[in-house]
């Protein structure tokens, strides 16, 4: 079997723009051109490696299998023509709100100041960002994907308890024990706005507490319990460095989370991807002080 290397080089600009018009547009030809290769590639290893669908050209489960193989490729020849060509590019990490404002940020800030032509796009926001939309490059979650075409690891745990503001609790009923939480004020989530089951950690203590202040961001949570509105279940990177606050009944209520740091296979082998994925792990990794007890 003999396969042109062009028509591989059109594969892969195609598995990354997901339309013949963009990846023609890439590569300046004409999308007919595009759409030939693919077809030409196809016959000569006897399989489907693209199906049509609604957001463009989508991958066989033959076109995934095949992509870190030409990648791999393609990596060799780059460092062949462009051996002490600095890093460059753009990676779009998507992350829960309060972990990629609070702990991400500032670790993300020094890595972009020492590869100046690597572009990082950080969407935090206090919802799910979806891999299968192409929303982000790695994405960092809360909940694990059951199936699809994807790396996964398990980043970190991390831990949250109740926090409350020095001044609210000097000023209300003192909390000896669990049952003390039922005559104290509380900040939580909305209930229709949760964007995932692992958010109920107030409803998963065993007595009826109400929460008079509401929020979808765990920012705005953590703010208005340092505003003394009440009591709230913060993770430990978010509140641990507010003097402001202290733990309230840190031996009795504990909760346990996990990060999962995931990307498409398709980029797994992307340099600029495998920078920031082998970056974070090593940055989680030297601290999780501040992320478990």
């Amino acid at each position: 079997m003999k396969v042109d290397w062009d028509h591989l080089q059109y594969f892969l600009v195609l598995a990354r723009a997901k339309t013949l018009t963009h990846a023609a547009r890439i590569i300046g030809v004409e999308h007919s051109t595009v759409s030939r290769r693919i077809h030409a590639l196809e016959l000569a290893l006897g399989t489907p490696l693209f199906k049509r669908e609604a957001t463009g050209y989508e991958l066989t489960l033959q076109g995934l299998a095949l992509v870190p193989r030409v990648e791999l490729m393609e990596q060799a020849f780059l460092e062949i023509d462009k051996p002490h060509q600095p890093l460059e590019g753009r990676v779009r990490i998507g992350t829960p709100e309060g972990f990629g404002t609070a702990f991400l940020t500032h670790l993300l800030a020094e890595l972009s100041k020492q590869y100046p032509l690597l572009t990082i796009d950080l969407i935090p926001v206090p919802k799910m960002i979806k891999l299968s939309h192409r929303e982000a490059d790695i994405v960092i979650s809360i909940d694990r994907p059951k199936t699809g075409p994807y790396i996964i690891t398990r980043l970190t745990d991390y831990c949250l308890k109740i926090y409350g503001s020095k001044k609210y609790l000097s000023e209300t009923q003192a909390i000896h024990k669990l049952e003390d939480l039922k005559k104290h004020r509380f900040v939580n989530y909305i209930d229709d706005l949760i964007y995932s089951p692992e958010l109920y950690c107030l409803e998963r203590i065993p007595l009826q507490l109400n929460a008079n202040f509401r929020s979808s961001s765990i920012l705005a949570q953590q703010i208005a319990v340092s505003a003394g509105t009440g009591l709230a279940i913060l993770p430990k990177f978010l509140a641990e460095d507010k003097p402001e606050l202290t733990q309230v009944l840190a031996d009795e209520v504990r909760f346990i989370h996990t990060f999962w740091m995931i990307t498409l296979v398709d980029l797994q082998h992307e340099p600029r991807i495998k920078l920031v994925w082998d970056f974070l792990r090593a940055q989680v990794d030297q601290y999780q002080n501040l992320l478990m007890d």
